[in-house]
Order: C-alpha cells, then structure tokens, then sequence
C-alpha cells in the first residue's frame, strides 16, 4: 500500500491522476483541516475515480461530504477508513471505545484511532482496543471483500507510542504506516520501511526447546563476579576467585583490570587468580598526561562501577602537573543506554564528565572528587552508588556519601558485602525512606582474598519458574544445585514468589560453603501472585512467564524501573509477550497479567506437554531486543507453548548466560 498526502503534496489533477494511476493499492487522503472541502472533495473523488482503493476521512469532517465520499467510494469499490487523531495525548480506554464506536456508526470499513502516547501506559491503553472490541483479526489484501466485519487500526504517535505502530500489526490491524525513508516521516515515532521490514522478518531460531533433566547447577554472580574483580584489582597482592565461570560482563570486567595492570591467570578449573600492584600503583601507572580509554563491553554495572574511580585514576602526582583524563566507552546495548544519572553523580562530587547527546557514552571525565559530604541520586541505579561505595575508600580523607531516592538497595548491600571480605568498612550511620546516608573512612587499602563467587540468583530465576511451571500437578520434583541462601541478590526473591504461586520448596544445606540443595514442584496449579520488583527489576520477564501460567491475575511493581536496562523492557516484554499470546496490562507502574491456565492442569497430557495461550495464532515471530533476560525469558516460555515460535537472535545471552540452552 502508499498513501497519497493530497493535502500535503497539492497536485493538480493531471498530476493527481498520473500518480493514482500508478500505484495499485493507494489511499487517498486530504486532510480539511489543511486545505478545504472544495479542494478535499475534488481531490478525492478524482483519486477514487481514478482507482485508488483505498479513503481516509477524519471524524471531524461534515456529515454533508462524509456521505458524499462514502457513497462515490462504495460504487466505485473503494473503502473507508474514519479517522480519529488525539496529537496531544491519550484519553481513557472508556472515551477510545465511544469514539471507534461513533467512527464505525459513521460507516467506516476500517476504523483508525491514534493517539499522542507520553509514556507506556498511554500506549498500552490505546493497543487495549484490539483486545475489547469486537473486531476482524485478519486482513488479505487480495480478498478483503470477504471481510464484512470493521476493521480496526490503533495505535500512538510519539517516540512512547512507537512500538504500538509494529504492535499492532500482531493485535489484528489490517496495515500500518512507515515513512519511505529516514527524515521523510509525516508524523513523530514513524519507523522506516526498511526499519518495519526488518522487524517483520522470520525469527532466525527455532524455539523448540525441552528441559532435559530435572536438576541444573548455575553459575556464579555476575554481579559478585565484577565487583570482586576490581576489588582484586584495587588491593596490592594476589586475590583468588573460585567457583569462577566467564560470561560477557565477567569477561569484560577482566580485560579491564589487565590493562590497569594486574596479571590474571587460572590455576585450576572455575579458579581465577588476580595479582595486583594495588591501585595507588595503577593510578601513578596510568597517569601520564594522556587520556587513559577504559572499554567496558555491554556491560551498565561496569561502566556505572569504573566512573567514580575514573576520578580517582586522575588524582595521582603527573595529575597536578598535566591535565589527565578517562574516557570510558562501550559497544552494542550500552551505547543506547542513558546513563546520565552516573554522570551528574560525579559532576555533584566536584569531577568533570562529558558525555554525547546528555548521558551516553562514551564519557570523558576529568578532575577528582572533592569534599567531605557528597549527595547523589541513586533513583536511576543503585550502580552507580556502588562504583561510590568502592572507590571513596581509596581517598585520602573521610567521606559521607547521601544517597537520595535510593533503588535496588539490595545490590548496594551486596558491593558493602563484597568490600568487606576485601577488607573495607563502610558504615550506615543513618538510614530513612527516601534516604540512606554512608560513613566510608579515607586511606583504606584493599586486601587480597579468597572470596568464593556464590552462584547467580538472576540465572537460577529461569530454572526456578521453568521447574515451578514443569511440574505442575505431576508430582515431579527439579532441584537447583549447591545454591547460597539469604545473600544480598535481589533476585533471589524468586524463590519466595514461586512459592506464593504455590511452588513448594524443599531445601537440603550442604556442608560446603553453606550451600543449599533446592527442589522445586508445583503439586496443584499455579494462581496468581503481586510482587514488588523495584528492587528486583531483573526478574521482570521471568516473572511475566510464572504470571502467564497462573490461574488468575498477578501484579508486578516496578515499570518505570525497566526503560533504560539493555533494551527498554517495559516495551520489550509487553510487545513480544502480547505477540506470544500473553494477557498484559501497564498501568503507571504496574504490570498486570492475567494468566490462562484452566482449574485443573497437568502438562503432560497436554500436546508434547504444552498448552495453548489465548491468541489463536500458531506461529509467532519475536525479538530479544538485543536483551539476553528477554531472550531467555522467552525460551522459557516456548517450553510450555503449542505454538511454533522463531527468535530473531540469542547470541546476547552470552552477556550473562552463555551455557543457558546447554543447561537448559
């Protein structure tokens, strides 16, 4: 299909004919408001005449020319799209359901709303049409005579609402708009034809997916991993890491220590070892005068983790007599990612960071940090509190670190645990809602350790709801090997959720290490749950997996927590968890979702053990977003749908799980 702009391109009527007679399928559109009904009505019926197939009419136009156009349009076989445009925001579900409704009394064919989104919710309540009117779901081209239902068409404009403009497509819209090319766009959120295109490709992998044994061992923290290896880094000595397993992030957080100097080897099997010259050694090392570059991969935690001891890296002696500074860069998903919070962080310290188009990288930073009382932000990421956390205690003086809409606090609870087997101190001398506020002694010198890497949470959340869904109801029993319990990971949490779901959970401790034995199975059916993830964003579309085989409505807090990790995950989860079959809601933020799974369910006697979502569609095409907790999250769900579902790509899991699927 084209559409033909009349109002906008203003062609005489030789020019007009010429074009409609040149492309098959044309819609003709003139909007009144920027020219006239004379000029509207001419154009027009001259389009329709001529064999454009296709009439978009605003809501607002008089009754006298709707009827007009309508009537020339159904003799000559054209159809008619009513139109309703909101370019200043979005209404309620409640007042889009009158309007589509007023536009299909009106005697569209095909009834088109779009609104203005603002944030998610906004667009989330115009897609939530598709899903409360009674309308076609399908559109051929060919044989569109066939379809005596109206037709719907919604979605949003705006950079929030343009998701919905692919989304939508999955909803049952019979078409939607792009522009031809980059900066040709007529209205703001268009994608490009090549950038729709390429969304609407065949997933290059094939879920087909089976768990494959009832236990897996997981592991160890990313999270852990990349603190303590610039804690190794930091203090003067050889630090040893076991129960050591590489991924991405980990591997990246290694390159970066190599080239502060130290000497990374493996002595044995899941064992690093890192020797350090101590990081007043690397400071003195490292400032020349030069600007010194650190790559920090993907990775949000390391780049949020090195900018506060970017500072310090600038505050050796050559530092007084040369202006030096970092730049700190990344590749792939981080380059997307505002981290504009990290860099007003250290700019209120007193250092310098300059970053592209106001918070992305690369960052160059420059100066030390200066006073005694620092107050930053940590509403955008506990991360950056952490990278503070880890590097006042190389300064020269005492600091009191205020943290102000504090997030995540237990990943801070985790870098102070970390800190402390490194041999730092860091005092909570007062803590309130809304504020936490740290004591962190001056010269404090990292010292090498043992430190046993304790196995992730985040990637035994998969294999938690996996096993909690697999056994519904047919008495068999999965176990998480060797897990720690009642550590600092957030995302830990799942084993409470799942429980609440109504997952038993038998824990067996082991002798070694304090490690646990966890067996997981779901005796009856799963029902729904509410849980507060805004400590926990990660378990987001893991959770939204649990949700959907639940019997009932669960609740998860904590959206606005989700827009800027590796993809922006509010849109990510709810555009390839709808096209799945999934049931969900966004409401400010909340996710809602309302799961599928009937009174009584055993998926074994089910097809090849799956069962079917609501969406009749058999096969689904779905996107990772370059996002390894959506990929995977998705592969979980695929175990347990009836549905043929292709991924465009998995190889970002390797950024925190590259043994997923092999374990799986």
């Amino acid at each position: 299909m084209a559409e033909l702009r009349a109002d906008l391109c203003k062609l005489s009527l030789p020019e007009l004919e010429r074009v409609v007679e040149s492309h098959p399928n044309l819609l003709i559109t003139c909007r009144i408001a920027n020219s006239s009904i004379e000029f509207a009505k001419e154009q027009i019926i001259t389009a329709i005449r001529k064999g454009a197939k296709y009439v978009d009419i605003e809501i607002e136009a008089p009754v006298d020319f709707l009827e007009y156009v309508k009537t020339y349009a159904q003799v000559n076989g054209a159809k008619v799209i009513i139109s309703y445009h909101n370019f200043e925001g979005t209404q309620s579900v409640e007042e889009l359901e009158l309007i589509a409704d007023i536009c299909r009394r009106k005697g569209a064919d095909i009834v088109k709303i779009v609104t203005t989104a603002h944030n998610i919710s906004d667009a989330v309540r115009t897609l939530s049409l598709y899903k409360r009117g009674n309308w076609a779901r399908e559109f051929k081209s060919n044989n569109y005579s066939e379809h005596k239902d109206v037709m719907l068409l919604a979605f949003s404009m705006g950079e929030a609402g343009q998701f919905s403009r692919y989304l939508s497509l999955m909803m049952g819209a019979p078409y939607t708009y792009v522009a031809a090319e980059s900066g040709s766009s007529t209205a703001p959120g268009q994608y490009t034809a090549e950038q729709m295109k390429k969304l609407l490709e065949k997933g290059k992998v094939k879920l087909d997916y089976i768990l494959s044994g009832n236990s897996v061992a997981i592991p160890c923290s990313k999270s852990v991993a990349q603190r303590a290896i610039l804690a190794a880094a930091f203090a003067k000595g050889k630090s040893r890491l076991s129960n050591f397993e590489p991924c991405n992030d980990i591997t990246g957080a290694l390159e970066v220590v190599k080239k502060m100097g130290c000497t990374v080897s493996e002595p044995d099997s899941n064992v690093i070892e890192i020797e350090s010259p101590g990081a007043e050694v690397i400071r003195e090392k490292m400032t020349t005068g030069e600007r010194v570059e650190l790559f920090t991969g993907e990775s949000g935690l390391l780049t949020r983790l090195l900018v506060p001891f970017a500072t310090y890296l600038n505050g050796g002696e050559k530092a007084s007599e040369t202006t030096s500074s970092v730049k700190i860069v990344g590749k792939g998903s981080i380059l997307g990612r505002n981290l504009k919070g990290a860099a007003e962080a250290i700019e209120s310290a007193g250092a310098c960071c300059s970053t592209t188009n106001g918070g992305y990288l690369p960052f160059s930073i420059t100066g030390t940090i200066t006073g005694q009382k620092i107050t930053i932000n940590g509403k955008e990421s506990s991360q950056t509190v952490s990278g503070f956390l880890m590097t006042l205690p190389l300064l020269p003086s005492d600091t009191i670190l205020e943290v102000v809409e504090p997030a995540s606090t237990p990943y801070i609870d985790l870098t102070i645990a970390v800190a402390e087997q490194f041999g730092i101190s860091i005092e909570r001398v007062e803590e309130s809602v809304g504020k936490i506020i740290f004591s962190i002694k001056g010269g404090n010198c990292y010292k090498p350790c043992d430190i046993y890497l304790e196995p992730d949470w985040s990637s035994a959340s998969f294999f938690a709801v996996a096993y909690a869904i697999a056994s519904m109801g047919n008495r068999r029993e999965y176990l998480l090997k060797g897990m720690k319990c009642g550590t600092s990971q957030a995302d830990e949490a799942v084993l409470d959720i799942i429980e609440m779901a109504g997952a038993q959970i038998r824990r067996v401790t082991l002798e070694k290490d304090g490690l646990q034995d966890i067996y997981i199975s779901t005796p009856n059916i799963l029902k729904g749950f509410s849980f507060d993830a805004t400590n926990a964003p990660d378990l987001f579309p893991i959770l939204t997996v649990l949700a959907m085989f639940c019997k009932g409505e669960s609740v998860i807090k904590g959206v606005n927590r989700l827009l800027e990790k590796e993809s922006n995950r509010a849109e990510s989860i709810y555009t390839e968890f709808t096209a799945i079959g999934a049931d969900l809601d966004i409401k400010d933020d909340y996710l809602y979702i309302k799961g599928n799974m009937p009174e009584e369910c055993t998926l074994e006697t089910s097809a090849k053990g799956k069962v079917s979502g609501k969406s009749g569609n058999k096969k689904c095409n779905v996107h990772s977003h370059n996002d390894h907790r959506i990929a995977m999250s998705l592969i979980v769900a695929s175990l347990f749908l009836d549905k043929v579902i292709t991924l465009d790509e998995i190889k970002c899991i390797d950024k925190s799980f590259p043994s997923f699927l092999e374990r799986l």
